[in-house]
């Protein structure tokens, strides 16, 4: 429960770092995920500073947004990603073809445990991620 709330802590560092940044669903409100397990907690897009609605914020699929309310997420679930540095990260066993997520983040874990490309990104210095510099093995 520790990762709940919005008071900084070691546990919920650790868990966004290693997991990502999941938020609890408004009290009443759930979503079956993708195996059919009932979830009140839903990851977010927090590299994406237009997600400020559960429904935009969700890092689901379609059929699956649909599900979660249009509500606000809480003020501390809103992040400002630094635009002068880029970001990479993994952990969220994206599938398709690589894609930047934002111009200074890109995720590079694309299943790879699972049968998908191992992902890189040749960063040369730009301020803004390319996807032609996305290299899979």
């Amino acid at each position: 429960m520790e990762k709940d709330y919005a008071k900084p802590s070691v546990f919920a560092a650790t868990e966004a770092l290693t997991k990502g940044v999941e938020i609890p669903l408004p009290s009443g409100h759930s979503f079956l995920d993708k195996d059919g397990i009932k979830r009140r907690n839903v990851r977010i897009r927090w590299w994406d500073g237009d997600a400020l609605t559960y429904r935009k914020a969700a890092l689901v699929d379609d059929a699956l947004r649909r599900q979660l309310p249009d509500e606000p997420i809480p003020n501390h679930a809103r992040f400002t990603i630094p635009t002068d540095k880029p970001l990479f990260f993994g952990h969220y066993w994206m599938t398709g073809m690589p894609a930047i997520l934002s111009p200074t983040a890109a995720c590079l874990d694309y299943s790879a445990g699972k049968g998908g490309p191992l992902i890189a990104y040749r960063w040369e210095g730009e301020h803004h991620l390319d996807a032609n510099h996305f290299v899979a093995a």
